[in-house]
């Protein structure tokens, strides 16, 4: 009994796919030799096994890059938030300013109600 020849597999997914895309255009334009066919279809699935197993690892390359993200982007987070924690709280207007710095009260201009300054 004849032993079997391994499938040489490509060294990158390109090259995989590459060469899926030839055995599949040659079975579909050589319909006749038997053993030929099946020798094709032993090299498509070893060729189809190792891509899947190139993108789960891909897959799995991407995930820990996109949790890697969210992590960082988690810290950033919580630094920004202890940043302002340590903050300390808005002083209180002085009688007749308001919080955002505007004139109101006694010192706004509207207060004497001819638009005069009471100074």
């Amino acid at each position: 009994m004849a032993k079997k020849a391994a499938v040489k597999l490509p060294k990158d997914f390109g090259s995989a796919r590459q060469r899926l895309d030839e055995i599949l255009a040659e079975l579909e334009n050589d319909g006749g030799d038997i053993d030929r066919l099946a020798e094709r279809i032993k090299e498509a699935a070893a060729l189809i096994r190792f891509c899947r197993e190139r993108l789960g690892s891909a897959r799995a390359e991407v995930r820990t890059v996109v949790a890697e993200l969210d992590a960082d982007q988690q810290v950033e987070a919580t630094a920004t938030a202890s940043v302002d924690d340590d903050r300390p709280p808005p002083q209180e207007a002085p009688p007749g300013v308001s919080q955002d710095g505007d004139l109101n009260g006694p010192l706004d201009p509207g207060a004497l109600g001819d638009g005069s300054l009471p100074f």
